[in-house]
């Protein structure tokens, strides 16, 4: 797997969009898109401007492939806190809708 697919694997883990990911760094619209066709280099700029603005983006597992087990156990674990808060507050949602119908009858 090379440097551009693991980080389309990081941007959908993280529900961003090249767009937006791009806009963030300050990179050119269609930076990524171009880089992940081949047609240019990611330099040790670009990679630190990620790093600023993306801070959970571990670096080591983007250039190499590898992962620092410690470091994404304390990411997936902020991930995952993250996600289940979303969806305590859909059910919390849900609920107050099926409350209200049911005390509004139709």
């Amino acid at each position: 797997m090379r440097l551009m697919d693991r980080l389309f694997e990081y941007l959908n883990f993280n529900n961003l969009s090249a767009y937006e990911f791009e806009h963030t760094c300050g990179l050119s619209n269609g930076y990524l898109g171009k880089q992940f066709r081949g047609k240019g280099t990611v330099g040790s700029n670009v990679l630190e401007k990620m790093k600023y603005h993306y801070p959970d983006l571990d670096l080591q597992w983007l250039l190499t492939g590898e992962e620092n087990a410690a470091y994404v156990s304390e990411e997936l674990i902020r991930s995952f806190n993250n996600q289940i808060r979303q969806l305590e507050r859909i059910v919390a949602d849900k609920e107050a809708i099926i409350e209200f119908l049911q005390s509004n009858s139709f």
